[in-house]
């Protein structure tokens, strides 16, 4: 244990000091400022170099084979920074390739998105849908031998730099079944595919893509007909997990500028951590964040070949950790603001972008109510955690 407690430290550390080199605030702002952001395909690959991006993909498959546990320390070091490329993203997108691809998509896909090569993103989520993975209504018709898609899919980071995207479709049924939903490969310059450009809360440039009349082989689609939704699902839970996982990172960085803040300005004569108004938010908030790092290694704890087959006993945890991430990002984020006064807002301030951030993470794949009422509504039926 203290061996493996060391090695995470490790772990942790130098990504921390190269990300900081990389990453930093001005970075970010350069950035924001530019009509124009698309992925840094330099940074990518150092990413690819140090084995970030197929660090989850196991090691028959060309990756590391960590365990989700054993990345925390990489995703905690990215929430500490500034890091808006779309690594959780692309995790995510490799995650679905293993679970539903046959064994030549894996072979032609999964080695150039460990090498950095290529960016393969999820698009699923769409307008209107809320958090609810089962609204999907693009649709999949088979036109002589593959399929033509047409909808709409929103929110995509980084998606008009993507290579390719796996695009969720109906084959059959209506939106809100599970059952009739198909995933399918559309590569970058298919015909038919649009963008138009945003920008997300945190200054991410973010695209929705339109799919009108975009043609695809019958090689294109993922596993079985119809058969995508729980790979969906399992790349959701694994985005869950992740995004606990990096409040961490950027909850503990808020609380670090706050305290320092706290120690060095002066009112009436005193530090402000000397009165005891204050001195009691920094401790709530020091609370809020170890209990998001022990819930966050909790959630992680939930993936793994020890834990297959026990899915509904792994949302349900997923769903009371996001709960309380979603709370101590709000809190936090509040308290830090209010302790900073005014000058918590500024642009010119790291801590504004970070508090942003915050509030992405809070509301990004079910706010605390949305998470709170999916374990409410599991208790009533029987299926909680304890059942």
């Amino acid at each position: 244990m203290e061996t493996e407690i060391q090695d995470n430290l490790a772990l942790h550390d130098s990504a921390a000091r190269f990300l900081a080199e990389q990453c930093g605030f001005a970075r970010h702002l350069r950035n924001q400022g530019s009509s124009n952001a698309a992925l840094d395909r330099a940074l990518w690959a150092r990413f690819a170099d140090m084995g970030w991006l197929g660090v989850l993909v196991p090691e028959a498959d060309g990756g590391l084979g960590y365990g989700l546990a054993d990345a925390l320390p990489i995703v905690e070091a990215m929430g500490q920074q500034f890091v808006a490329e779309p690594y959780q993203d692309a995790w995510a997108s490799m995650q679905v390739l293993l679970d539903l691809g046959d064994s030549s998509q894996r072979e032609h896909w999964l080695p150039s998105l460990i090498d950095g090569s290529a960016l393969m993103l999820l698009a699923h989520a769409e307008h209107g849908a809320g958090y609810d993975l089962r609204c999907v209504a693009t649709r999949a018709e088979r036109v002589g031998g593959g399929y033509r898609l047409d909808g709409e899919k929103c929110a995509i980071a980084f998606g008009d730099s993507a290579d390719a995207w796996l695009v969720s479709a109906r084959t059959d049924h209506e939106s809100g079944d599970a059952e009739g939903l198909s995933l399918f490969i559309v590569e970058a310059g298919s015909a038919g595919v649009h963008f138009a450009r945003h920008e997300g809360i945190c200054g991410e440039p973010c695209v929705d893509m339109l799919l009108d009349g975009v043609v695809v082989p019958a090689v294109a689609r993922l596993g079985p007909e119809g058969s995508a939704y729980l790979a969906i699902e399992a790349a959701h839970d694994l985005l869950v997990a992740l995004a606990c996982a990096e409040s961490v990172g950027t909850l503990k960085s808020v609380l670090d500028s706050t305290c320092e803040y706290a120690r060095t300005r002066r009112q009436f004569g005193q530090p402000l951590s000397s009165f005891q108004v204050i001195s009691h938010r920094l401790v709530d908030m020091f609370t809020q964040v170890e209990l998001t790092r022990s819930l966050a290694s909790l959630a992680a704890d939930q993936f793994g070949p020890a834990r297959e087959g026990n899915g509904r006993r792994r949302r349900q945890l997923l769903f009371a950790c996001k709960a309380q991430t979603s709370t101590a990002c709000r809190l936090v984020g509040e308290h830090a603001v209010q302790i900073h006064g005014g000058i918590g807002m500024t642009e010119e301030l790291a801590l504004s972008h970070q508090v942003r951030r915050l509030l992405s993470i809070e509301r990004r794949l079910g706010d605390r109510f949305e998470q709170l009422g999916r374990l409410a509504e599991a208790v009533s039926v029987g299926q909680g955690l304890y059942a």
